[in-house]
């Protein structure tokens, strides 16, 4: 009997590394990636080598020992591999199929093994032998919930930030669960986001996922099982993310954190992550807003405010510097002068003889 094993070689991080470098420099890395693929599989008698565009390979082995066959296919993975880190700026994966009766079913199994990087990650061999790809126990649930912190993401429109949490959670979860049930959790973080972003409600008050699965069609939901790349897994997200939530509020959050610091200035405690979760978006998008819109940073607007509170109380009231540092958001007199030092460039006792008005 005639057995077959498949060794499918996949290049990692293929469409980052063209979407950030470019479609020439790929397709160039590409053609050394062939020369090196066909040199490994040239040299050992009987096997085939075919091109799987863009950037996999798939090399058959055929013989009448299976077990010859099961180290030939490992020598050949290993070659491959060294080929190509030494030839182009990539890396691979190669998976390795079990023996079988034909080459259809040797290279339906190659890729279910090759199903299994989008847990384990790249540059490696996966190799379907017993005991050399370890099972993982399928869990009920995911290790970590983020329902809450994404709610608020989606609620203010911030699309990166939610796709960032999510790219994390698929980062932690890919540690305890198999690609299947990887998949299944994100399919339903996907319809959570949907049913959040949408807010459309039946008379009941019940979601409307008529509405709601417009917004995600099951083409996108389909595309999910065909990802076994993490990397491209996280750059699908922030595709599919842009598409299903609206255009981000960017200055409806921005005048919300604005109008909150106006009126907790005066709090020594606030914090940039304090006034994110007051307007549900997330720290980062905050900073993003001040930075691109204001020009400037959370820190320095907050300091702002402090100050120019500080600086009427000096030059209209005989009120202590130490009760003016409590007025004005900070903890005591010694951090009140040192922002003056700072920001205005002397004490605010200097301030206060220099700018003083009674009543005014």
């Amino acid at each position: 009997m005639t057995y077959a094993v498949a060794a499918l070689v996949d290049i990692d991080d293929f469409m980052v590394s063209e979407q950030a470098r470019g479609r020439s420099w790929a397709h160039h890395q590409l053609r050394h990636a062939d020369r090196a693929v066909r040199a490994a599989a040239g040299g050992r008698p009987g096997a085939t080598c075919h091109s799987r565009p863009p950037e996999e390979w798939l090399v058959m082995l055929t013989g009448d020992d299976p077990e010859a066959l099961r180290s030939e296919a490992s020598a050949l993975a290993e070659d491959v591999r060294a080929r190509i880190v030494r030839e182009t700026a990539w890396t691979a994966t190669v998976s390795l199929g079990s023996p079988s009766a034909g080459p259809d079913d040797a290279e339906r199994d190659a890729r279910r093994v090759n199903d299994y990087k989008l847990v384990l990650g790249g540059d490696r061999v996966i190799d379907a032998a017993p005991g050399a790809r370890a099972a993982a126990r399928p869990l009920d649930e995911p290790p970590v919930r983020i329902e809450r912190e994404l709610t608020r993401r989606v609620r203010a429109g911030d699309g990166d930030g939610a796709a960032g949490l999510l790219a994390s959670w698929v980062d932690r979860c890919a540690r305890d669960g198999d690609p299947r049930t990887l998949r299944n959790w994100l399919i339903g973080q996907l319809l959570f986001v949907a049913d959040v972003a949408n807010r459309a409600r039946l008379a009941d008050g019940s979601t409307d996922w008529v509405v709601t699965c417009a917004r995600l069609p099951i083409e996108d939901i389909v595309t999910v099982g065909d990802i076994h790349e993490r990397s491209y897994l996280h750059m699908w997200l922030r595709e599919t993310l842009g598409r299903l939530m609206p255009e981000p509020p960017r200055r409806d959050v921005l005048a919300l954190a604005e109008a909150y610091l106006a009126e907790h200035y005066t709090d020594p405690g606030l914090r940039l992550a304090t006034v994110a979760e007051a307007v549900s978006a997330s720290p980062f998008y905050i900073s993003h807003l001040f930075a691109e819109v204001r020009r400037t940073t959370f820190l320095r607007y907050l300091t702002g405010l402090r100050l120019r509170h500080a600086r009427r109380l000096l030059s209209t009231s005989a009120l202590p510097v130490d009760v003016i540092a409590t007025h004005a958001g900070y903890p005591s007199a010694k951090a009140l002068r040192s922002a003056f030092s700072r920001h205005v460039g002397c004490s605010p006792t200097e301030y206060r003889r220099a700018c003083f008005r009674p009543g005014a």
